[in-house]
């Protein structure tokens, strides 16, 4: 049976088969979607959670969304999954990735941030994490840029010797983990908050080196007029668009639908992501994840050995 280091073989239909021969690369697979988020909840949220905090501790909006994206894969296992190979596999680690500026200015130096998430991780977590990382991408020293810089370096025609062979085998599942284990295009989700630079979010197009099939760009604040449904009256609200790319391949509309809805809902009220998911172990198991291999082997071993013995019985 194929192996890969970053993920497990999904076994699937044989009609789901040929969606990967008919459909060979990401962006002729992706589907698109829009969902505006209400801000009313998350800001009040906000400031109470920022209460009597120092300014280096306090809670972001985009913290929030990177915790409500945690939360969304540790409950709908599918959204980490990807296709490699002409074959489905869920990806064994979350791992989120964002660009960073040194500076927040125009002619900012960009840097990439990869982040690791546990399923269980609550928001404070996820808070912590992130700063860490965003501080050692400005300035520590980021495994990203250390790659980027080398690879720069080198003459043209071993960049594209380099880039070919990455691909071939990740292809034939055998892609060098050493090297794509840091890079971004090898991420669950792949996030670009363009409000933080005064920007709409956009369509983003997917890419087909990698394994990454999710990418969500993140919009400007803005105020809206809306009609408040007990009053009937006009209120303005606060609100951000969210415009999500998806490869088709990895879960059915009827599930990534679902899926974006349960993200909108966790941004506009984060207050259950305070506290760390009640997963059950069928739960945790789905996510297969390389962290909990262990247990879920031991799990799979006791269950088989109650069917053995169930049919024995009969």
């Amino acid at each position: 049976m194929p192996r890969r280091p970053d993920g497990e073989l999904v076994k699937t239909s044989k009609f789901r088969e040929l969606e990967f021969y008919i459909m060979k690369n990401r962006n002729e697979s992706a589907i698109y979607f829009e969902t505006e988020v209400d801000l009313t909840n998350t800001n009040a949220f906000l400031k109470e959670y920022n209460k009597n905090r120092e300014e280096e501790e306090k809670l972001t909006l985009f913290q929030i969304i990177l915790a409500a994206g945690v939360r969304t894969i540790a409950l709908r296992p599918k959204m980490n999954r990807f296709v490699s190979g002409r074959r489905l596999w869920q990806r064994n680690e979350i791992k989120f990735n964002f660009v960073a500026k040194k500076e927040k200015t125009e002619e900012g130096e960009e840097v990439n941030v990869m982040i690791e998430f546990d399923p269980f991780d609550d928001l404070e977590k996820v808070r912590k994490k992130v700063a860490e990382h965003i501080h050692e991408a400005r300035y520590g020293v980021n495994p990203n840029e250390k790659d980027v810089k080398f690879f720069g370096s080198l003459p043209r025609f071993v960049i594209r010797f380099i880039f070919w062979l990455n691909r071939w085998l990740d292809e034939h599942n055998c892609p060098i983990h050493s090297i794509t284990k840091d890079m971004p295009l090898w991420s669950s989700v792949f996030f670009a908050h363009l409000g933080s630079i005064g920007i709409e979010a956009v369509y983003h197009h997917l890419f087909d080196l990698g394994t990454n099939g999710i990418f969500i760009t993140i919009g400007e604040k803005r105020t809206v007029a809306k009609i408040n449904p007990e009053t009937e009256k006009v209120e303005k609200k606060e609100v951000m668009d969210l415009k999500i790319s998806i490869d088709d391949r990895i879960a059915s509309g009827a599930y990534t639908g679902p899926s974006v809805h349960l993200l909108r809902d966790l941004i506009e009220n984060p207050e259950p992501l305070k506290q760390s998911p009640d997963l059950s172990d069928e739960q945790l198991d789905k996510l297969m994840l390389k962290k909990y291999k262990k247990e879920r082997l031991e799990r799979e071993k006791e269950r088989k050995r109650i069917k053995r013995k169930k049919r024995k019985q009969k």
